[in-house]
């Protein structure tokens, strides 16, 4: 498309709307006053790049620098076009986790960077969806992306590196880890979640960062390409939050206030505009009839298809510009020590892995699953201390434990470049058969008792966790303590407590405990969460949660809460679920965003006790076999006298998925075939007269 097409367009729209050139520096030091308030709207770039440029001089002269010389460069566009010219990226991407959903596959990281692409060369098949008025000036911004193969130290890379960091919760500029320089690679960071929670994304302006490492894109990992953890819908965030590396405002200026108020972003063809947060194709608000570009990337519409050639001039400006070294990124040189140049190349591995479960009963089993990164795999070898198979060369396989203790194991990788190695200690926790027996209670007044025998503490974020502390006491002088006053958001961590034996307790199954929690403003919203088990771990169910006003017991305190002896409330909670049933584990978990502390104390669990022979001939013959089974297994038992005897088969949320048996039997030994079930863990539920008896069968 040539210049003076688009010129005969953009002209009469720049009449009409009144354009006006503003220094940036101006723009984003006025409208960030005029936008304090916190919006839950996915891009935090405003925020963060004016609080980086009011805290920093010398980042508001560069940007004024900056915002001058693309005005010139508007203008050496005009007489000298360097359209035709592709500009090459290195990007790189680096995803924090902690082996969840956040550590993505090669997969979408591939999708996101064709996506990338797509958009940037304009062949999105989408824009043929672009309203008539703005179908004139859709840019292909001759940008494109590559992974690099070389990494900042030499090394063979496929450009994305995987970091293991607690830093993935709550993300911020301290979680961007292992930055590659800034003028040779465009960072991009995938996180679990932001900090601020109603955000997906945010980056810095050329010449905006704090300091050159954190310049880049951080990003929640749900908005990154259009499969795996993504969709469609989320699948233009990078796209958007790019632009701002490149020098692109939203629409209606340096704020995040879409809807507001109508603004500019110094693009010669982009309208005046407020801003959407919805697709309204004929919106227009600001200077009505004429349309909004509501389909612009940098927009909040989600239905965003298009650049413009604006936006194209000003985005290749910040390319051919010293400040931010975006002008060294796409440089020969640095695509050739980039390895962009020569193209994609076999890396050795690094050797990592997943499990599904930590937490598991005695002849309990664990899934493991390869999880190596950086280089294709050839050959897997596992080591399995005090587990079933004790080695393995699968990528995946199933363990079993028939002991209990921790556990470590062990993957060595290998393709045809090499090999590496990774041994993940403590790794799978298989329950002691000493199981706790109510009734049960706990004051935490003496040191041992927290986190108690087989008691568990889970702790995912920087040390700060589940304490006893002796300043805080519903009664006596002890209890639990979070301390959410100094958690970082979205960080969780659990008491996982001892294992109870309920196989000889009736309804009604009650847990009672004191709680003492303050807001710290009226926005703080700290979860408690009590959950309760059916095989010692491996599987949880919500059976009480709580947070923010409904949590708190004394209001909204903004020092460090300690609560008084009048500040704690009793909780009751039913537990009848569990009644009859062995290897019950119950824990509370929080959850902390921007709250205030949270104690625990005078845990009490309650329930009726069946009176039980000492010698119980049903209970001494009741067995299954085989156990655990890939294949159909048997309930054997015997009867001193006829009865009627009912079998059940129930999953480990205790829900019947099988009545095997409902009949009377004469006195004997019996012997009952169980269906065929699909893999997993059931309980067996055998009745006679008023005795009930329950053995777990695993089927692998």
């Amino acid at each position: 498309m040539s210049l003076s097409k688009i010129e005969n367009r953009t002209i009469t729209i720049n009449t009409r709307i009144m354009k006006k050139i503003y220094l940036a520096l101006f723009v984003l030091l006025t409208l960030a006053t005029a936008s304090n308030a916190q919006r839950e709207n996915f891009c935090l770039s405003s925020e963060m790049n004016n609080q980086s440029l009011q805290n920093n001089p010398q980042l508001q002269m560069d940007r004024q620098a900056l915002e001058q010389w693309t005005q010139r460069y508007g203008l050496i566009e005009r007489s000298s076009r360097t359209n035709g010219v592709v500009y090459v990226i290195p990007i790189v991407f680096h995803i924090l986790h902690e082996y969840g959903g956040e550590n993505i596959s090669d997969a979408q990281i591939f999708d996101e960077v064709a996506i990338l692409n797509r958009d940037y060369r304009r062949l999105n098949a989408d824009t043929a969806d672009v309203v008539p008025d703005f179908k004139p000036i859709i840019a292909d911004a001759e940008i494109e992306f590559r992974l690099p193969s070389i990494d900042p130290q030499g090394n063979c890379t496929n450009g994305i590196d995987r970091i293991v960091t607690p830093l993935t919760i709550g993300a911020n500029d301290a979680s961007k880890l292992n930055p590659w320089p800034y003028s040779r690679y465009l960072n991009i960071w995938i996180a679990r979640t932001l900090e601020n929670t109603g955000a997906a994304a945010y980056a810095y302006y050329p010449g905006s960062a704090p300091d050159t490492t954190k310049d880049g894109v951080l990003c929640r990992y749900d908005y990154v390409g259009s499969i795996g953890t993504s969709s469609v819908n989320n699948s233009r965030t990078i796209t958007h939050e790019i632009g701002h590396c490149f020098n692109l405002a939203h629409p209606w200026g340096s704020t995040n206030s879409p809807g507001v108020a109508c603004g500019d972003d110094n693009v010669s063809d982009t309208p005046i505009t407020q801003g959407w947060t919805s697709c309204v194709l004929n919106g227009s608000v600001c200077n009505p009839p004429f349309l909004e570009n509501v389909q612009n990337y940098m927009d909040y519409s989600y239905c965003d298809v298009m650049f413009t050639e604006g936006q194209k001039t000003r985005m290749r400006a910040a390319l051919n510009s010293n400040i931010g070294r975006r002008i060294n990124l796409w440089s020969t040189a640095n695509l050739l020590s980039t390895g962009v140049t020569q193209g994609p190349q076999l890396c050795t591995p690094i050797a990592d892995f997943g499990n599904d479960h930590s937490l598991i009963c005695t002849n309990g089993t664990v899934n493991y699953y390869d999880l190596s990164w950086k280089g294709r795999v050839s050959s897997w070898n596992w080591t399995f201390p005090g587990g079933t198979p004790a080695t393995s060369t699968d990528s995946t396989l199933i363990v079993t434990y028939a002991t209990p203790g921790d556990f470590a194991a062990t993957l060595v990788v290998t393709n045809a470049t090499g090999t590496d190695s990774i041994t993940r200690t403590l790794l799978v926790h298989v329950s002691n058969t000493t199981t706790t027996s109510i009734p049960y209670s706990e004051s935490f007044e003496t040191v041992s008792s927290f986190p108690g025998v087989e008691g568990i503490i889970v702790n995912d974020d920087n040390g700060i966790t589940w304490a006893r502390v002796t300043n805080a006491a519903s009664a006596g002088v002890a209890s639990i303590k979070i301390n959410n006053y100094s958690n970082t958001t979205g960080q969780v961590d659990e008491w996982i407590m001892p294992t109870f034996d309920l196989s000889n307790v009736t309804a009604p199954v009650v847990m009672t405990f004191k709680v003492a929690n303050a807001q710290r403003n009226t926005t703080s919203t700290d979860q408690l969460l009590m959950s309760g088990s059916f095989n010692c771990g491996t599987n949880w169910q919500p059976r009480y949660t709580k947070s923010g006003a409904t949590l708190a017991t004394a209001g909204v305190i903004s020092t460090n809460f300690t609560p008084t002896s009048a500040q704690w409330r009793t909780e009751t909670v039913s537990l009848n679920a569990y009644k009859l049933l062995p290897n019950i584990r119950f824990k509370f978990t929080n959850t902390s965003n921007r709250g205030n502390n949270t104690y625990i104390d005078e845990i009490n669990l309650t329930g009726t006790i069946v009176n039980v022979n000492e010698v119980d001939d049903i209970q001494l013959g009741f067995a299954i076999y085989p156990n655990p089974t890939s294949e159909a297994s048997s309930v054997q038992f015997q009867l001193s006298s006829s009865e009627k005897i009912i079998i059940d088969v129930k999953d480990i949320l205790g829900k019947t998925i099988s009545n095997v048996l409902n009949e009377e039997l004469n006195a004997g030994q019996h012997e009952v075939k169980l269906p065929l079930l699909p893999r997993g863990i059931y309980m067996i539920d055998l009745y006679s007269g008023n005795k009930h008896h329950v053995r777990k069968l695993i089927v692998s």
